[in-house]
């Protein structure tokens, strides 16, 4: 909170200064003391100056409440400026007109009413021969006053169903609420809420560390097993990722043990590839990666181990997300071509070849792709996943008069060759063809192999 004022000023008088007497003032902008006990639930978190009849700005300590016991009850003077140094506490008029006041100056008397219909009157002041209006309260009182406007906050913590201090708070400064009073600040843990609402601790999105370098960090985690075996019977997938490029890998295994044997060629193939060296991995304690073989293989090639805390998937959430943008995207496009589930390992080659040509907020302006390997990914070639395909068959494998090509459903993009993958529906197998004529508007009806078009 910011805050701003003007102090202009003057006491000719002799006399000594009461530290409990306040001066009502038509020439400072806000109401302002130097006697921190005079006030209530003094809020410090605020930030401004204020210009003094010398010129010279002084910082706002903090702002509280000034309470004055009346016929019609507790009314409560607000806004109250502390500013320590300052020797006299004055009222401004202005303030108290903001506030729904009535200040009525004549016949040497100062009279505050609570409204402008001047309905009822709170108090006079007579004028001094100092020409001044100084109204006193007596310290006594207005201590004894100052305890009984504040509150302890727990009572009405626990009344509004244990809400948390912030909403007390807001529902006090606002006055959204009638018959909640102030209430002193609270310190100090309520069993309840911990019993209730303790929850983890939030982790910080903006001080984890990125690699400088490729091969710097991986990140690697198992995924499965799946209801569904795949044409080759996988039922699990694992997925490696480059923190610095963030460019991903799949390997699709049928038992966890050959977790180990997938990073050792990846290890292999990535090193060739860019020059650079595996430095550290970072996985989930998952028994395949904590195997003695795999540990030995790390100490053996120096490679240092960063393994989460149990149940915190969070501290290994850059392959955790890119695990279920994988398989949201596979479900996505199994689902638009009413798709049999066991092609789930094709779908997710798949999406992993599309996400490193797909931008990610981790890079600026380019893919994974160009991130890892320097060259612009061409996507021309892309076609529509489960599309109905026409593969040309060599003159090798037919005689004249058969078909020069076979119907099948595309399945995704060859890893080591520049071609297409295509699934054959009649004989459950995988084709690999450049030669591949698609239809992208139909899919293959499922149901009936001998109906093999389905418009979608």
């Amino acid at each position: 909170m910011e805050v701003t004022g003007n102090l202009f000023y003057a006491n000719c008088s002799t006399t000594e200064i009461k530290a409990n007497e306040w001066y009502i003032d038509s020439g400072c902008s806000n109401h302002m003391t130097g006697n921190l006990e005079l006030l209530a639930d003094v809020r410090t978190n605020v930030a401004g100056r204020v210009q003094m009849p010398t010129g010279a700005l002084v910082s706002v300590a903090g702002i509280g409440s000034l309470s004055i016991d009346t016929a019609k009850g507790r009314k409560y003077i607000r806004e109250v400026m502390y500013l320590p140094g300052l020797k006299e506490n004055l009222l401004s008029v202005g303030q108290m007109d903001e506030h729904g006041y009535c200040l009525v100056f004549g016949e040497g008397m100062c009279r505050v009413f609570d409204s402008p219909s001047m309905d009822y009157l709170i108090t006079k002041v007579e004028m001094k021969s100092n020409r001044c209006y100084p109204v006193s309260f007596l310290a006594e009182k207005q201590l004894l006053m100052k305890t009984s406007f504040l509150q302890s906050p727990w009572i009405w913590h626990k009344r509004l169903g244990h809400l948390n201090f912030g909403g007390l708070k807001q529902l006090r400064d606002k006055e959204m609420v009638h018959g909640l009073p102030q209430l002193e600040e609270q310190s100090g843990v309520c069993e309840g809420c911990q019993f209730g609402k303790q929850h983890r601790n939030v982790f910080p999105k903006d001080q984890a560390q990125r690699a400088s370098k490729v091969l710097e960090l991986v990140h690697v985690d198992l995924c499965g097993p799946m209801r569904n075996e795949s044409v080759a019977r996988n039922i699990y997938f694992m997925l490696i990722i480059d923190d610095f490029t963030r460019m991903i890998w799949v390997y699709f295994l049928r038992n966890k043990s050959e977790a180990f044997y997938c990073f050792k060629k990846f290890k292999s193939m990535t090193e060739l590839q860019t020059g650079h060296k595996v430095q550290c991995i970072r996985s989930d304690r998952g028994g395949e990666f904590l195997s003695t073989d795999f540990l030995e293989f790390c100490e053996a090639n120096g490679i240092q181990r960063q393994l989460t805390m149990a149940y915190t998937p969070q501290q290994n959430g850059v392959v955790e997300r890119k695990n279920r943008i994988v398989i949201e995207m596979a479900k996505s496009m199994l689902h638009e071509k009413v798709m049999p589930y066991f092609l789930w390992t094709e779908a997710a080659h798949t999406a992993v070849y599309l996400l490193n040509r797909c931008p990610t907020k981790a890079l600026n302006n380019i893919t994974p792709f160009e991130a890892y390997s320097g060259r612009k990914p061409g996507i021309a070639h892309l076609k529509v996943f489960g599309s109905l395909c026409y593969i040309h068959v060599p003159t090798e494998l037919r005689h004249k008069l058969e078909p020069k090509s076979t119907k099948g459903v595309f399945v995704g993009y060859a890893t080591c060759e520049k071609g297409y993958r295509v699934f054959d529906p009649v004989s459950n197998k995988l084709l690999l063809s450049r030669d591949v004529t698609f239809d992208e508007e139909n899919a293959w009806r499922w149901t009936d192999k001998n109906e093999s078009v389905m418009t979608t």
